[in-house]
């Protein structure tokens, strides 16, 4: 198989969108077009409805934005929007479509899309970050399986994901899975940890560790500070902090951290860190821990691996990173305490390995892109 590839459309959001997704679609529009590729992205005109977002705002200005042709007309309910769609994407005449999957709310229009697409003749891979949505119910997996049904051609970036996809798209489908890349996608400060921590607020001599991303029930963050408290009780040095926009009830949080009596242990910095400063919080740190108590595909730990942290991961998150060969980190069980306060002991003593930041971004892009553009044996044939 050869990446023969020469014009081809992303579908998913962009920048100015905030979050991890947005991120990877950009980090991956800028590697194919350092490929040679011709590459448009097509993103959302709207996203999601005010009533579905919990976070303050689905926007950050401040990112900078995609070196790719973008245009902003995609979105979950509109059909004249659907036909718009289609519309850019026969007028570019591309030789592959790149559909990224995540959540259910984007099954009618996902739905269509594969339909028309299929009907047209155009090869279509989707791209799945999470089957599922996190926390999700019974009619969520039947929205997974009549959105995607159509799809002949599949991209995972964990194993689990590949089954929790093969039982709602069935065996017929070509399901590959490649581990999700490690990039650096925050700009570097140039500043020495003491400085970066005397920017952002943090203890200068005390190991740190970090927590990244929206806050949300599934990622462990309680687990995370009963940890904390084990840790407190044994005499470890160590200070946590928490730099994401609670996607939960904040207020639940920091009870739990007065009544575990680590208030000196925790910082919390509860808004959204815009692309500007959350490398800052990266570079502050000592330690990357996810604690999470179900299954995913993460880029924040991908972003961790790119600085060279130790990390502390559970067992629900490990599948992807099993590839990661020249990487080490210290796998516990999910959602136990004790496990997870024994194995940030054990990641404060990691020396990690001499294989260079660049060296990781290069290997795990370039499986990347092999496998998401190599030619699929279920061509589209209307």
């Amino acid at each position: 198989m050869t990446n023969n590839y020469k014009r081809i459309i992303l579908i998913g959001p962009m920048p100015p969108y905030r979050g991890g997704i947005a991120r990877f679609s950009a980090s991956l529009a800028e590697q194919l077009l350092e490929l040679g590729h011709d590459v448009n992205v097509i993103s959302f005109r709207k996203q999601y409805p005010k009533l579905l977002y919990p976070g303050k705002t689905e926007k950050d200005y401040s990112q900078s934005m995609s070196i790719a042709d973008t245009k902003f007309v995609f979105s979950p309910l509109n059909p004249k929007d659907w036909s718009m769609t289609l519309k850019q994407i026969k007028c570019f005449q591309p030789d592959l479509v790149i559909d990224q999957w995540w959540t259910t709310f984007w099954a009618p229009a996902t739905s269509w899309l594969i339909h028309k697409l299929n009907k047209a003749r155009i090869n279509t891979k989707i791209l799945i970050h999470n089957a599922f949505p996190h926390e999700s119910t019974k009619l969520d997996k039947k929205l997974t399986s009549w959105a995607l049904r159509g799809g002949r051609s599949f991209v995972t970036m964990t194993e689990l994901q590949a089954e929790y996809l093969r039982d709602a798209v069935g065996p017929q489908a070509e399901i590959v899975t490649v581990p999700h890349p490690i990039y650096k996608q925050f700009p570097v400060s140039g500043l020495s940890k003491v400085e970066v921590r005397k920017r952002i607020g943090l203890p200068l001599e005390v190991p740190v560790a970090l927590f990244f991303g929206f806050v949300r029930p599934y990622k462990g963050l309680r687990v995370l500070l009963d940890a904390m408290a084990i840790l407190k009780s044994e005499n470890i040095n160590i200070h946590l902090v928490i730099a994401g926009e609670f996607w939960d009830d904040q207020a639940v949080y920091e009870k739990q951290i007065v009544k575990l009596g680590i208030e000196d242990m925790v910082t919390i910095q509860a808004n959204y860190i815009p692309d500007s400063e959350a490398g800052l919080y990266f570079e502050a740190a000592d330690l990357f821990v996810a604690p999470y108590i179900d299954g995913t595909q993460s880029g924040s730990i991908k972003v961790a691996m790119s600085y060279q942290l130790p990390m502390v991961v559970t067992d629900a998150v490990v599948d992807g990173l099993l590839d990661s060969l020249h990487y080490q980190y210290v796998v516990v069980p999910h959602g136990t305490a004790p496990s997870l306060a024994k194995g940030i002991r054990k990641a404060l003593k990691l020396s990690l390995s001499t294989v260079t930041n660049d060296q990781l971004g290069r290997e795990s892009w370039a499986r990347f892109i092999y496998e998401l553009l190599s030619c699929s044996s279920q061509e589209n044939k209307g």
